[in-house]
């Protein structure tokens, strides 16, 4: 069979993969050099980070950004400065997209430069939170003195009722290391905290051991996560640290993987080819993506190859026209430069394109589909990818009333279960 792969500069159809994220590189600009270098200042992120507690001590915005190799969101933009001391010092907060189900994986990279003591059950510098109920602090995280010198060892709490389970690795001071902590919802049982803990390196999959795991879990469950802080705790502390990249998501691989896959779909085209298209939000050490497609989702074989740019911290788009029109899965087999692999998730492609019509075409006011199976939603897209109509459907024969559209070309697309169907189509007076 032919393998064609092409440039993308057609027409962009993607397929959400459920992942939802958010991403905190603390890209502020640069510094002032002045106090008013704080994180909550209007000019910096008080768009998005906001004071909940605390009056002096300001979380400080730095310019430079900590690194840390395979990481997606190492040495990006600035950083965030926390201090512990006397006084009621500030705490912050800031929104991100709302989860109160599945596991939550909120990573980050730290760097410590004083550890501050011998640990507390309240010396925690950050937490996840739900707003609307601004004292349920849960996956509270704590740093307290190695067993040498020049080390730390972080703790974790679900909340603040008992006192934190910490690490038996000693940390350096003054060394990024990444941090990622997973918050599962639990409806049938209570739920549970962990933590994983890197220092170089950052596996394809969610280690089947935490370093730390929460022994408190006898503490009230969140109803939902919806915001993450940076505490600075005001006496019984000198801790010193410096927090970046956060990155809050529902996955391992968008919340940890130096390639950050964002959607990957596949349609049969209008010529009775498979077309397959997929995005990345960052990419880190990319080589490039096997293709693989299997008759039976199980044998998988390998039908071409998509070069990666290598680094990239902006979303690239992708695409692999295959010259068949039966039904098949598909899967990507992404791969780095040191031979590191991740398979994405399959996905099912079905030739429904003959027993979908529209009619009349060209058209003047109004569309007729008639398919074999209930169309879900369908969608008119301009030549420049804009959706210019959108209706939710159930049915197997459905009518568009698209008087309202500008004379030219435009692309229906049809969702019907897991496939989607796209028809090209002409308006005409």
């Amino acid at each position: 069979m032919k393998r064609i792969l092409l440039p993308f500069f057609l027409l962009v159809l993607s397929m959400n993969l459920n992942a939802q994220m958010t991403i905190e590189n603390f890209a502020y600009g640069a510094t002032s050099g002045t106090s008013a270098d704080t994180l909550t200042n209007p000019a910096i992120g008080g768009g998005v980070w906001r004071r909940h507690s605390g009056t002096t001590g300001p979380v400080a915005y730095k310019g430079t950004s900590l690194s840390y190799t395979g990481y997606s969101s190492s040495g990006v933009g600035g950083s965030a400065g926390f201090t512990f001391a006397t006084g009621f010092a500030e705490d912050v907060n800031r929104v991100t997209t709302t989860f109160n189900s599945g596991s939550v994986y909120i990573s980050y990279l730290l760097s410590i430069s004083n550890a501050g003591g011998t640990g507390s059950s309240d010396a925690y510098f950050f937490h996840l939170l739900d707003t609307s109920f601004m004292t349920a602090f849960r996956g509270r995280q704590f740093i307290r003195n190695g067993s040498v010198a020049n080390t730390f060892n972080i703790g974790l709490g679900k909340s603040a009722t008992s006192t934190p389970a910490y690490s038996s690795v000693d940390y350096p001071l003054n060394t990024p290391i990444l941090v990622v902590m997973k918050y599962t919802f639990d409806p049938s049982a209570l739920d549970s905290v962990r933590c994983y803990i890197f220092t170089s390196g950052v596996p394809a999959s969610e280690p089947a051991t935490a370093q730390v795991i929460a022994t408190d879990v006898s503490a009230t469950d969140l109803a939902r996560i919806n915001a993450v802080a940076i505490r600075q705790h005001p006496t019984g502390s000198t801790m010193i640290g410096t927090i970046d990249g956060i990155r809050v998501s529902n996955s391992w691989a968008n919340s940890a993987l130096p390639v950050n896959l964002t959607s990957f779909e596949g349609q049969i085209t209008e010529h009775q080819t498979t077309l397959l298209t997929w995005t990345t939000a960052s990419e880190i050490n990319n080589k490039g993506f096997e293709i693989e497609s299997s008759q039976d989702g199980i044998n998988f074989e390998t039908i071409g190859f998509a070069e990666g740019v290598g680094n990239s911290k902006t979303i690239q788009k992708y695409q692999f026209e295959y010259n068949s029109n039966t039904n098949a899965y598909y899967r990507l087999n992404q791969i780095d430069y040191d031979g590191e692999s991740t398979y994405s998730q399959v996905i099912t492609v079905k030739n429904q394109e003959n027993e979908t019509k529209l009619s009349p075409n060209p058209f003047n006011d109004f569309i007729e589909i008639t398919t074999n199976s209930p169309i879900q939603r369908a969608e008119i897209i301009d030549i420049t990818g804009k959706i210019v109509m959108s209706e939710n459907l159930e049915s197997n024969t459905v009518k568009l009333n698209a008087k309202e559209l500008l004379n030219g070309i435009y692309f229906v697309k049809l969702y019907q279960g897991d496939a989607v169907i796209t028809k090209r189509i002409i308006k005409t007076n």
